[in-house]
């Protein structure tokens, strides 16, 4: 049977590109770990990206005839930083249906870092009894002194690994790398480091460190070695390090933990890596008249594996270009059911070479690491080739759906017009425009011109209208006919 090009992903271990191929006993089977989100914030667009990269991986990994067997954490953990009123579940809710909303394939399981404390005591124990964990008057630490290799996935020995949170405040520590695998709440804990609550241990009531959570669920879940695991690129320097240093003590078999890291680039605003509380929404998109599959585009145009710098103009162009692809050229239904390259090889008309030309041409797209950007461009000549037949063209669409995720074969062209504000401002639009001026207020505040036309450019695409009037901002919005005023006073 055809299979297409060899798969290759950018390995981070290694840090080149490899031929894929799981390691497990079952030779289709992928076993996926991907780090998620926490419990305790609504996740930006930033975490999003996380997820759409990672269900690429799995679309190309489908499309290669794997089946894929993938394991996300959600952290709900509480540390002392969280508000006691916060709602896991509400956010937990709130994130699973932005997947849906961005057409990202449901994780076969999802746990909890709650759903495995007992697993990560048991873990923690062993290393102990084992010498490579010590007791401390706040809790239980690694020794990474003991861990050959250790910060390999970094590229930095140990004396040049980054330190850890807390690294300067825990009296007793061995070595400056050294991690907590449980960290004590009672009277005898570190300062800060948790609420007061949490679980019996053998070393006292108290809660896993950062990094054990993902060791044991994983396990639990998969096995003891998962083919890939995926993250953010800034969990490569910490998290990750500090994940197989722990699960490799703990397996004892000489083998590395796992044999494939795939890491993600950042979504970037102002040159800076996004960060909670202060990064755009998935519903602020939402509220500016863009649908989610817009903002899928504007990630599939970068490459995973860099950063990519977020901006709304650039939603907006995507959300433009994906309705332009749709009303060019989209045969009527009924589309064939596609997920693998032979699937679509097999539904192709023998006869229709310019489709089969540009079948391949994907596929050795999506299989050089998984590089969207040339899926997209290949697509483009697809419907604008007079050599395709429509025949040929329900396939090609049904095979970039599969690949990309875009809802190219069901999704109504007029949901992609972009609309500015009209009626009642809901909440999410006053919370996007309140954000705007403040922006621009502090853009004015430090003299950044350009930023501040930029942004007023932006709220009047919006169909927001700013005046400066000495040191206050006064917007309106148009509506009706009728005009609504707010001020934002100059810091």
């Amino acid at each position: 049977m055809n299979t297409g090009a060899e798969l290759r992903l950018y390995n981070s271990l290694s840090r080149r590109p490899e031929a894929f191929a799981p390691s497990g006993p079952d030779a289709e089977e992928v076993r996926v770990y991907s780090c998620g989100p926490v419990a305790f914030a609504s996740a930006h667009l930033g975490i999003l990206r996380g997820s759409v990269c990672v269900d690429l991986l799995r679309r190309a990994l489908r499309w290669k005839g794997h089946s894929v067997r993938h394991a996300m954490m959600t952290t709900d953990v509480v540390r002392a930083s969280v508000p006691r009123d916060t709602d896991p579940e509400f956010h937990i809710k709130e994130f699973r249906g932005h997947l849906a909303d961005l057409n990202v394939l449901p994780a076969t399981h999802r746990p909890r870092a709650s759903e495995h404390v007992d697993d990560m005591v048991g873990i923690a124990a062993e290393l102990e009894r084992r010498g490579f964990a010590y007791r401390l008057a706040s809790g239980l630490y690694f020794d990474t002194s003991r861990s050959p290799g250790y910060g390999q996935l970094a590229g930095l020995d140990a004396d040049g690994q980054r330190d850890g949170a807390r690294a300067e405040s825990i009296p007793g520590r061995r070595n400056k790398n050294d991690f907590a695998l449980w960290r004590l709440t009672g009277p005898d804990s570190e300062p800060g480091s948790g609420t007061g609550t949490g679980w019996e241990s053998p070393w006292g009531r108290g809660l896993p460190g950062s990094h054990l959570p993902c060791t044991a669920a994983s396990m639990a879940l998969l096995g003891a070695h998962p083919d890939i695991h995926t993250g953010g690129r800034h969990h490569r320097s910490l998290h990750h390090v500090n994940e197989i240093a722990q699960s490799e003590a703990y397996l004892a078999d000489r083998r590395p933990w796992v044999r494939h890291w795939l890491h993600h680039g950042a979504l970037t605003s102002a040159h800076q890596p996004m960060v909670r509380n202060s990064a755009p929404l998935l519903g602020d998109l939402a509220d500016a008249g863009l649908h989610p599959m817009a903002f899928r585009l504007f990630l599939l145009r970068g490459h995973y594996h860099r950063d990519l710098a977020y901006t709304h103009d650039g939603v907006v162009a995507a959300q433009a270009a994906l309705r332009r692809l749709l009303t060019r050229r989209r045969p009527p239904a009924p589309y064939p059911h596609v997920e693998t390259y032979p699937d679509a090889k097999r539904l192709l008309p023998p006869d229709d070479t310019a489709a089969h030309r540009l079948l391949d041409a994907m596929d050795t797209a999506i299989c050089a690491d998984l590089n969207t950007a040339q899926v997209l461009a290949r697509l483009q000549q697809a419907v604008r080739s007079p050599d395709v037949t429509d025949d040929g063209l329900r396939v090609l669409l049904a095979a970039a759906d599969a690949l990309l995720g875009l809802r190219l074969t069901t999704l109504d062209p007029g949901q992609l017009a972009h609309r500015t504000l009209t009626g009642e401002p809901s909440r999410g639009q006053r919370h996007l425009i309140d954000r705007l001026i403040a922006d621009r207020t502090a853009a004015r505040a430090r003299r950044d011109w350009e930023q501040a036309d930029a942004i007023r450019s932006r709220l009047s695409r919006m169909g927001v209208d700013v005046t400066d009037t000495g040191d206050h901002s006064t917007w309106t919005l148009r509506r009706d006919g009728r005009v609504q005023t707010e001020s934002e006073t100059h810091a």
